[in-house]
């Protein structure tokens, strides 16, 4: 067999894979786009509870009944319980295990006027958000 027959034949049999898993790698590109935005959604939701959890460590918002993470925990848990579809969890937990990594790195940056000014608003928006879906 020639080169350009065995290439012919390679090419005929690669379309052909293509044509009869398209579909599936349109649904592989659709459970990745689905990972990465579990993992976001980890990385804004939990990282903002870790941040407002370290600014009310450091004294610089108020201490509440329960903790951020622990509020978020309980969001999270409930999400996934009335969510249909594959469980993401562990994709949101990924995200957040990535920010909290981020935050203790730089956990000087957190101020009185950064904790105040910011994380305390938009933990409470991110609350006020959550509460209301």
């Amino acid at each position: 067999m020639g080169i350009r027959v065995l290439f012919a034949v390679l090419l005929a049999c690669a379309s052909f894979v293509c044509a009869a898993y398209g579909d599936d790698a349109s649904t592989a590109q659709a459970l990745a786009q689905n990972h990465a935005d579990a993992r976001e959604f980890g990385i804004f939701f939990g990282g903002m509870a870790t941040q407002y959890d370290l600014c009310v460590k450091k004294g610089f918002l108020p201490k509440r009944k329960q903790s951020a993470e622990a509020t978020a925990k309980s969001i999270l848990e409930k999400m996934r319980e009335s969510t249909p579809g594959p469980d993401q969890s562990a994709y949101v937990q990924e995200g957040w295990d990535l920010v909290k990594r981020e935050v203790a790195k730089h956990s000087s940056d957190y101020t009185r006027e950064k904790c105040t000014s910011w994380v305390g608003a938009e933990w409470e928006k991110m609350l006020a958000t959550m509460h209301a879906q």
